[in-house]
């Protein structure tokens, strides 16, 4: 009883430690992190009840924020995030410093869209959403006035790829998405060993994290090809060294 409740304690410690970390980062993602964590944390019992709990609290700080109860910097950071969730006509809207950045996401999303409406099979092409989005393929162009620069991709990887591929490429992704995720889910049922569990979760956390953070930005085009391709190898590779352990023994 005692070495379980110093385990239970020690999860704790490490909860708490990684969301301080995570609202001290100021980042949206670690403020993002902090906000998974507690709500993981806390999810393993009522689940509805922390559901509503978690409403309650979204409601509470729309209020505090709109209000002006809340410190200013702590409004404005969350401002940012909420931004970045929002969708909108960048053609109604006028462009100023402040939400410079927010809208020019918002066209490249927008003309990424616009991409797998007109081409909703096939898509544009791989590797073609820069030339469509200019009009270099003898097509008219999908830029937005006045954002006239070509960038590599639409920022969420999901609608990138609908755009490029169609739906045919976005349906492929999204079934192997889900089939590695699947295979971490069984890597993480078998494994066996502190060593081998540690790295499996860490292969799981950086499945999970490419998934998300692809909402909002494309990390593929940072060369991450190699190293998730190892991630996903070496679960297959972890699993079946323990089925044959298990087989063994």
């Amino acid at each position: 009883a005692q070495d379980w409740q110093r385990r239970c304690c020690w999860r704790h410690w490490q909860q708490a430690y990684r969301g301080v970390l995570g609202w001290c980062s100021w980042r949206r993602g670690g403020l993002l992190l902090a906000t998974a964590l507690v709500l993981r944390h806390h999810l393993r019992g009522n689940v509805g009840r922390w559901l509503w709990l978690g409403v309650a609290a979204a409601l509470a700080l729309a209020v505090l924020g709109g209000s002006g109860l809340l410190p200013d910097f702590l409004t404005q950071r969350l401002a940012t995030i909420t931004n970045n969730l929002r969708l909108f006509d960048v053609r109604s809207v006028e462009v100023t410093p402040e939400n410079f950045s927010v809208v020019e996401r918002m066209a490249l999303l927008q003309a990424g869209w616009q991409m797998f409406l007109h081409e909703p099979v096939t898509g544009v092409g791989p590797g073609n959403y820069p030339i469509a989005y200019a009009g270099s393929n003898s097509r008219d162009p999908y830029l937005l006035h006045p954002w006239y620069y070509p960038h590599q991709h639409a920022h969420n990887y999901y609608l990138h790829m609908a755009a490029e591929a169609g739906i045919i490429g976005a349906i492929a992704y999204l079934v192997l998405l889900a089939l590695v995720c699947a295979q971490a889910f069984f890597s993480l049922l078998r494994v066996r060993g502190w060593f081998w569990q540690g790295i499996t979760v860490g292969g799981c956390g950086i499945i999970a994290s490419v998934a998300v953070h692809n909402l909002f930005e494309n990390l593929h085009v940072l060369n991450m090809g190699v190293q998730l391709g190892a991630v996903w190898g070496m679960l297959v590779a972890i699993e079946r060294q323990m089925q044959t352990r298990m087989e063994k023994q």
